[in-house]
């Protein structure tokens, strides 16, 4: 039976931390990564000498982001890994959430940015809404405790 987890990155080393854990799950046989980076909405043309429309900022930033993504498949570690990337424009945790579902991920691997107080609020945790709205099994590392994670499965 295969097994497909979900790897969502926003770019920072804190991010980053779930890919041990998810490198860990790769071993298992006929596991397969796809690591997902989520570019928010561009809602503003950025005018000046050259006007750069919003359709030209998504493929620049969707290009950096794929860079990226296939620089994580490319590091020695991750060579023997079945690993896919995939870049979509939206709302993370939506993103995070309807991509899982469209692509029958099994386990969504992610790390949390350790906001508290009042950042968590105002900001929101991506990692919290993806946990409390997920219906399949979220493993959560926690940042700067990358041993320490915590895993729920929900049937809805």
């Amino acid at each position: 039976m295969s097994q497909r987890d979900l790897v969502p990155l926003d770019g920072s080393p804190l991010a980053e931390l779930a890919l041990d854990e998810a490198l860990a799950l790769a071993q298992l046989p006929d596991s397969k990564v796809l690591l997902l980076r989520v570019i928010p909405p561009i809602e503003d043309v950025i005018s000046g000498p050259e006007t750069i429309t919003v359709d030209q900022q998504w493929e620049i930033r969707a290009g950096r982001a794929r860079d990226y993504l296939k620089g994580i498949c490319e590091r020695p570690q991750w060579r023997k890994v079945n690993c896919e990337i995939a870049v979509q424009m939206g709302d993370p945790a939506r993103v995070i959430l309807d991509f899982a579902q469209q692509h029958d991920i099994d386990r969504i691997v992610m790390c949390s940015h350790g906001r508290t107080g009042v950042s968590r609020w105002i900001y929101g945790s991506v990692a919290r809404k993806v946990l409390e709205a997920a219906d399949r099994t979220v493993v959560l590392v926690r940042a700067g405790s990358p041993i320490a994670h915590e895993s729920t499965s929900r049937n809805k």
